[in-house]
């Protein structure tokens, strides 16, 4: 397994340890601020490879430059699988990519990426106005970041109306993709809000973990929103061979 996705997953695990304000990087109900630093250096993982020659094919790449990523629960590793997605989409040449922070619960990218997070999709959306300023550089080639801004009182609200549809719009003229982290699909609404206005959803699911129907409640749900499922990530999956057995069987090089 690479480095890039122990190093995401255990950050991920440790930004998961409780809620924080994300402009000021403060504690939020007197726990322990993270402060992370997610090094996604380096080539991104083959899993990650093939979904970008998918998404990038000529037939697909004609229907799909908008992608949401969610996942069931908090916890399922959504934010890493966004990540690493933009992140191996921005490998391909001269391909502009932006990953935007859309969960309002959570949000990471500011951490991810060691970007600030003074503004960004809330003030966009409300104010109308894509300023460049909001749209700040990673420490990956072609691949930017706008953050969630000022967390809303009422998440959903920033992804109904004509303003998250005409950034959308704006942003596919300046990038070649556009993927949104987003919240988690059973604990909170405003993902099958933004659902519709996207070009495709990717569903992630923690393995060994997350039950059959629930996945199946969640498609269901972005079905009836209006999604369309792209496919689903399986995170997390564990390998039960037995360490002899891999050794056996591994092939000599």
């Amino acid at each position: 397994m690479s480095r890039t996705y122990e190093a995401l997953k255990k950050a991920e695990a440790e930004r998961d340890r409780g809620p924080y304000n994300p402009v000021e990087n403060v504690p939020v109900n007197g726990r322990e601020a993270p402060h992370l630093h997610w090094d996604i250096g380096g080539p991104t993982p083959l899993e990650y490879q093939k979904i970008r020659v998918w998404l990038t094919s000529p037939t697909a790449r004609q229907r799909i430059q908008a992608v949401m990523v969610a996942g069931l629960r908090s916890g399922a590793g959504s934010t890493t699988t966004a990540a690493l997605l933009a992140a191996s989409l921005a490998e391909g040449k001269k391909t502009r990519v932006l990953i935007i922070d859309g969960n309002f619960r959570t949000p990471a990218l500011n951490m991810v990426f060691q970007i600030k997070n003074g503004s960004g999709l809330t003030e966009v959306v409300s104010e109308g106005v894509l300023s460049e300023a909001r749209i700040q550089p990673t420490n990956r080639p072609n691949l930017f970041a706008l953050t969630c801004g000022q967390l809303p009182v009422c998440p959903p609200e920033v992804y109904e109306g004509g303003g998250i549809e005409e950034l959308i719009s704006q942003l596919k003229q300046r990038f070649e993709f556009v993927i949104f982290d987003s919240s988690p699909l059973l604990e909170f609404p405003e993902s099958y809000a933004l659902a519709p206005k996207v070009d495709g959803i990717i569903m992630v699911v923690e393995a060994d973990k997350t039950p059959v129907e629930e996945a199946r409640r969640a498609k269901r749900n972005l079905e009836y929103a209006g999604g369309r499922i792209l496919g689903v990530v399986l995170n997390r999956q564990k390998d039960y061979t037995p360490a002899f057995l891999k050794k056996f069987f591994s092939p000599a090089y």
